[in-house]
C-alpha cells in the first residue's frame, strides 16, 4: 500500500545517564504507534537547570549508540553535546527542523516534563513547532495544563526504571542486568562509570 501521510520524526531528549530499557521501550512504542520514520535520541550537553550529569557527554552518547545499534529506526545526535552553552529544546528542535524540513516533528517526553512545559525556554514558540508525545507514569486518566499544547499519549507499559536507581545500584555493586542492555553494562564496567569499583 502506498504511503500517503507526511514524513514524521521523533525527538527524544534527556541526559540518558545512563540510557535504560524504559527509554528504549517508550521510543519504540512511540515510533510504532505514531508511524514515525525514525527517532533521534538527543543527549543533552549542559542541562539548562544545572542538573548534575555523572557520565561525560561522550560516554552517554556512546552508551546510546550501543543500546540502539540493532534498531534501524533509532539514531543519535550530538547536536547538544557539541555546544559550550546550555541546551534548550526550542533551539534543538529549530536546528533539527532545518535539517529535516519535510518532516513533521514529534517531541517524546515523560509525564513529569509535560506539566513543566509552560516553564520551558520559548515554550510559546515551541508548542507551535511540535506535537508532544507523552509517556505516562501513572494511571491518572486526565492530563491537562493551562497552555496551548498539542499532545498525544504513548500507549507504552509503565516501566518504573530510573537512571538514578541504576546509578545507585552500580555504586553499591548491585546488579543492573535486565535494566539496561548487557553491552551497555559492559561499557560501564570497562569505563568505570558511576563510581563502580568491582562490578
Amino acid at each position: 500500500m502506498d504511503r500517503l501521510e507526511n514524513k514524521k520524526l521523533g525527538i527524544f531528549g534527556g541526559t540518558f545517564d545512563p540510557i535504560h530499557y524504559a527509554h528504549l521501550v517508550i521510543a519504540e512504542k512511540a515510533r510504532e504507534e505514531f508511524n514515525l520514520d525514525f527517532v533521534i535520541f538527543v543527549p543533552c550537553g549542559i542541562p539548562p537547570h544545572k542538573k548534575k550529569v555523572y557520565a561525560s557527554s561522550e560516554d552517554r552518547k556512546k552508551m546510546i549508540e550501543i543500546a540502539i545499534k540493532n534498531n534501524p529506526a533509532f539514531r543519535v545526535s550530538d547536536i547538544e553535546i557539541l555546544k559550550n552553552t546550555p541546551s534548550y529544546t526550542y533551539e534543538t528542535v529549530s536546528e533539527i527542523k532545518r535539517k529535516y524540513p519535510d518532516f513533521e516533528i514529534f517531541l517524546i517526553i515523560g509525564e513529569d516534563s509535560f506539566y513543566d512545559i509552560p516553564n520551558w525556554y520559548k515554550a510559546d514558540k515551541l508548542v507551535r513547532e511540535v506535537i508532544f508525545l507523552v509517556a505516562k507514569r501513572s494511571e491518572r486518566k486526565q492530563m491537562s495544563i493551562n497552555f496551548p499544547v498539542i499532545y498525544k499519549i504513548i500507549h507504552s507499559p509503565y516501566i518504573d526504571i530510573s537512571s538514578t536507581y541504576i546509578r545507585s545500584c552500580i555504586f553499591e555493586n548491585k546488579s543492573v542486568k535486565y535494566l539496561i542492555p548487557d553491552e551497555v553494562i559492559e561499557y560501564i564496567k570497562k569505563k568505570g562509570l558511576y563510581g563502580r569499583k568491582n562490578y
